[in-house]
């Protein structure tokens, strides 16, 4: 959108949201937002008079029933059809629920949209023992939010340890070690069984498996997301989200997809990336494929970060597996970089803390897209793009 705003974009500009707020930054929602216990306002990605400025048609509460390709046109639950000569599909993801008993419980919330954390922020004023289910990102997040806010905080994780999927063993225990420095208390490789309630139907406490029950006054889904392909469209490519090609074109002419929906061509294979940055840097892509036809190819590195307490993360590159890792700095004193590289020491992806390093320098880095010598690497007085 506002891409297409500032190219001078002559055409019309229709955003259909099934949401009933102004578009929004989704990243404050689990941090900084979370924290302002008095802000109940959303966090506008641009003022409301924005959108009419630029005679943008914003339509809220409207959800999509039906694409149609070949009329180019698109179907709402209100009966209406919106014709197209280009359409963006942004329909970001879904969370994943859980399936437990007492989930009904007043005090059980997942976190998604603006609405969520503002039903989470108005619970939490006046209670204190909040139990979050799931040790993702967000779950770190909320957790670090929660415990600033003075809540005591307990994270039942039932995969291992927090990130160990993601980031490796060194690096899970960095920030398994961080929040259990802010008084975060962790039930390891350990499952919800039950949620029970008081006699007024709130959440008291959580069972789990090997029988422990921990008291809760608030319970936090976090077990992630998934892309959200539920609009129905025929013909359309799909394999877990949309399927684009690197002008983020869909199999079907003039509809592109970008964010989290979508799945995306990056070193030869398709990946999904859940996060705002990776939405943003797409649809710039688009935009730019829109008004010159396969002009902007996305070659992006994929990049996200977390803002935990007074600490920050970053991440540069994709490793779903990697063959070992490679350490920079001191992950004791929480100024590190870990490389996580394949078996001939090719690097896959970077995190970096803390400032330790500049994204630029780990950028330049990858894009020379050799192999690392390891005692270089090392060596924190050799500059990290100089490696």
């Amino acid at each position: 959108m506002n891409e297409l705003v500032k190219n001078h974009f002559d055409g019309d500009i229709t955003i259909i949201d099934k949401k009933g707020v102004y578009p929004y930054n989704t990243y404050p929602l689990s941090k900084e937002w979370m924290l302002e216990e008095d802000d109940m306002e959303p966090p506008l990605l641009k003022e409301k008079e924005y959108y009419a400025e630029n005679n943008i048609d914003l339509r809220l509460n409207t959800k999509v029933d039906l694409i149609n390709p070949e009329e180019q046109s698109v179907t709402t639950h209100l009966g209406e059809t919106i014709y197209y000569d280009y359409l963006v599909i942004a329909t970001g993801s879904k969370l994943r629920k859980l399936e437990l008993f007492g989930d009904d419980a007043e005090g059980v919330f997942y976190l998604r949209e603006f609405n969520d954390a503002k039903r989470i922020k108005q619970w939490a004023k006046d209670i204190e023992n909040v139990v979050i289910i799931g040790s993702g990102f967000i779950g770190l997040e909320l957790a670090s939010t929660f415990s600033q806010l003075g809540k005591k905080v307990s994270i039942i994780e039932k995969f291992g340890k927090p990130l160990e999927r993601i980031l490796g063993e060194q690096v899970s225990d960095y920030f398994t070690k961080m929040h259990q420095s802010h008084n975060v208390s962790f039930f390891l490789n350990e499952e919800t069984e039950r949620l029970i309630k008081d006699e007024e139907g709130k959440i008291a406490s959580v069972q789990t498996i090997n029988g422990n029950n921990i008291k809760a006054e608030m319970v936090l889904v976090a077990v992630g997301v998934e892309p959200d392909v539920s609009v129905e469209i025929k013909s359309l490519d799909t394999d877990r989200g949309i399927i684009v090609n690197r002008f983020g074109e869909t199999n079907l002419a003039r509809i592109y997809a970008g964010g989290d929906v979508a799945m995306w061509p990056y070193k030869n294979k398709l990946i999904h990336v859940e996060h705002w940055e990776t939405a943003w840097s797409q649809g710039i892509s688009i935009a730019r494929n829109i008004l010159n036809e396969e002009n902007s190819e996305y070659t992006v590195d994929p990049y996200f970060w977390t803002d935990q307490y007074d600490e920050t993360f970053e991440y540069l590159g994709n490793a779903r597996t990697w063959d070992k890792t490679l350490i920079r700095g001191k992950l004791n004193e929480g100024k590190f970089a870990v490389a996580y590289v394949d078996e001939n020491n090719f690097p896959l992806a970077i995190l970096f803390a803390n400032k330790f390093e500049k994204r630029k320098n780990i950028q330049a880095l990858l894009s020379k897209k050799q192999t690392l010598d390891e005692s270089r690497f090392a060596n924190i007085n050799i500059p990290v793009e100089e490696v």
